[in-house]
């Protein structure tokens, strides 16, 4: 039997308050700062060379214009899978989070896992 492989990523808010992105503060989510919405966060199938469930824990700051910056590997797997979870997130494009009806950045956290 032939199994398709699946990556699931699922978003997990961070708090982080006010650290420097450049000159952007990057808010936590919460209060009065609205959660960031995903218009495409695709995640095709991992590497042919991705032969085991692998799972990678990645931190990446949504930007004021929906865009993703920082992002940081918070927990690893192999280098090959951890390179293409990075590259897959770099590509994701939100709506941006909002304070006060205003567009800001704000730190979130995701995994991605590989199943075969």
């Amino acid at each position: 039997m032939v199994r398709i492989p699946t990556v699931v990523a699922s978003f997990v808010l961070f708090a982080t308050c006010f650290a420097a992105q450049g000159n952007v503060p990057i808010y936590q989510v919460g209060g009065d700062v609205k959660a960031p919405r995903p218009i495409s966060t695709a995640v095709p199938p991992p590497p042919a060379n991705v032969d085991k469930q692998l799972t990678v824990r990645i931190s990446f700051v949504v930007m004021p214009d929906g865009s993703v910056a920082n992002i940081r590997l918070l927990k690893r797997s192999k280098s090959n899978f951890d390179d293409f979870a990075v590259g897959v997130v770099s590509k994701w494009k939100f709506e941006p989070a909002t304070k006060d009806g205003k567009p800001v950045a704000v730190r979130l956290e995701t995994e991605v896992r590989s199943h075969r």
